[in-house]
């Protein structure tokens, strides 16, 4: 990364987004925002490689239903830069519950629900750095 401001963050478009055709729109509005594309890659998510990405939350009464939702069809992993690029995707994206988003972020648009939200953001530059390793490694170097 060039500068200590400028960070890397992953943007996953969930099989709900991914299924309603919406991989292009969400690219779109992030590079309209600054970003720019360092890695872009279409898969379905094994049960193995959700469960690792997702450790975090095992145990809790969503996790199962949230590892059989990220493997039920392709996920669009998307790698972005720009200064404060956490931050900033969050905002793109909005809270989780669509009907608690901001109108014009992401989730407000196109959400149906807490888990079909359309998008995942990466909430730390930790959680980014380890998501990016798992699903994107290429996108960490420079």
């Amino acid at each position: 990364m060039s500068d200590a401001t400028t960070e890397r963050t992953l943007i996953i478009v969930k099989p709900d987004g991914v299924a309603r055709r919406l991989v292009g729109e969400t690219i779109a509005r992030f590079e309209a925002a600054g970003f720019s594309l360092v890695a872009l890659r279409f898969a379905t998510l094994s049960e193995e490689l959700a469960r690792e990405f997702y450790a975090e939350h095992e145990g809790k009464e969503f996790y199962e239903p949230l590892i059989a939702f990220m493997t039920s069809g392709p996920v669009a992993l998307i790698g972005l830069e720009r200064e404060n690029a956490i931050e900033r995707a969050r905002q793109l994206c909005g809270k989780t519950n669509p009907l608690d988003a901001a109108p014009g972020t992401i989730r407000a648009d196109y959400g149906l629900d807490g888990r079909h939200n359309t998008v995942h953001a990466s909430d730390s530059p930790a959680s980014a750095e380890r998501e990016l390793a798992l699903v994107l490694p290429g996108a960490l170097e420079s």
